[in-house]
């Protein structure tokens, strides 16, 4: 067997001990770096459009507070959407945002990988991240790592002065009751 031909080596499964997302000025990009229990990482750059449908993917499950425009006619259930964003904002008060990030010793797949493509399981507990390079970081998601995500993309995305949310186009609609001039 040729050293092409060999299978690559499936890297260890490790435990999620410590989350990093920071703003890269330089590189306009999100770094996000996953402190594993094996004392290594995982690095990975995250791009605009990458980071905007990830927020979009992990917030549908979990539905922090976010500023919204309606539209006049949309309706919406605000009560259960209320209820559920106060649950979040509870869960998240219970996180730990304060301790430093630890810098492990070694960073998996030998530097930072560009991530390029997600899949979010139907359930919302597994989330498969694909990078340029080929690599897959797959990530069991619990409801505490999806609330972390998503606030840490919200704060790191603010200092890089980026909007995560869908920007919704208002319909223009002509308003027929005023008489119209021409000059």
């Amino acid at each position: 067997m040729t050293e092409e031909n060999k299978p690559a080596e499936k890297t260890p499964e490790a435990g999620i001990q410590q989350l990093n997302l920071s703003y890269d000025k330089v590189q306009d990009r999100l770094l996000f770096r996953v402190g594993l229990s094996d004392d290594t990482e995982l690095a990975l750059w995250f791009t605009y459009s990458f980071s905007r449908e990830l927020w979009s993917a992990l917030n549908a499950e979990a539905h922090l507070p976010e500023a919204k425009q309606y539209m006049n006619n949309e309706v919406t259930d605000d009560v259960e959407q209320f209820q559920q964003e106060m649950e979040a904002t509870e869960a998240l008060e219970a996180l730990d945002f304060e301790t430093e990030y630890a810098p492990r010793e070694s960073v998996r797949n030998d530097g930072v990988m560009l991530a390029t493509e997600l899949t979010l399981s139907d359930d919302a507990k597994h989330l498969d991240i694909t990078c340029l390079e080929g690599v897959v970081a797959n990530i069991v998601l619990t409801h505490e790592l999806l609330l972390a995500t998503c606030n840490m993309l919200q704060l790191a995305s603010k200092e890089a002065g980026w909007e995560l949310a869908s920007a919704t186009p208002s319909i223009m609609i002509e308003d027929t009751s005023a008489p119209k001039v021409l000059h």
